[in-house]
């Protein structure tokens, strides 16, 4: 039976490589790479006492600040972004669990003058109300949406939809 079926991966647009880069006159984006990813379920306010303390939270537009970040996209469940190496073992405790997820999520970074046109075609929500998540409709799919710095959006997607929002990106106009 196995080799009667069709490969259907041919169909898929291929993921673009963690090089891939769009330079145009007024945007661009990339993707970045060497940040650890731990999701946290459960209770947030212990886990941010016992894992990382001194990081701070940022919801939908907010500005990330230090090498520690909490992104919270539900009242239970935030993503812990470090740019430093995290040794969380993974895992239940004392009311919370730790997954990590460094590959679960792919990190985009986008910026240029033409960055809010970039997010108000991709999403319809006011940014400027912000939201204590930073979850979003980006394109159509979930991603977790706030700034770098003052003058770049940073995007995550789970790694599986990637290609397909990289693609939107591009053929933007």
């Amino acid at each position: 039976m196995l080799e009667t079926m069709r490969d259907r991966g041919k169909f898929w647009t291929p993921a673009p490589g963690l090089s891939a880069r769009i330079e145009r006159n007024d945007f661009s984006a990339g993707f970045v790479t060497g940040l650890q990813q731990v999701l946290i379920s459960g209770d947030l306010d212990k886990a941010a006492a016992a894992i990382a303390p001194s990081a701070r939270e940022v919801g939908l537009w907010g500005l990330a600040e230090g090498t520690q970040t909490w992104v919270r996209f539900a009242r239970d469940r935030a993503l812990l972004v470090s740019t430093a190496s995290l040794e969380i073992a993974p895992g239940w405790r004392d009311g919370y669990v730790a997954t990590p997820c460094d590959d679960g999520y792919a990190v985009i970074d986008l910026s240029g003058p033409a960055l809010p046109e970039v997010v108000a075609e991709a999403t319809s929500a006011d940014l400027e109300a912000g939201s204590p998540s930073a979850a979003i409709l980006f394109a159509g799919v979930t991603a977790l949406l706030y700034r770098s710095n003052p003058r770049t959006a940073r995007l995550h997607v789970e790694s599986p939809l990637a290609a397909y929002l990289w693609r939107w990106l591009e053929e933007r106009k």
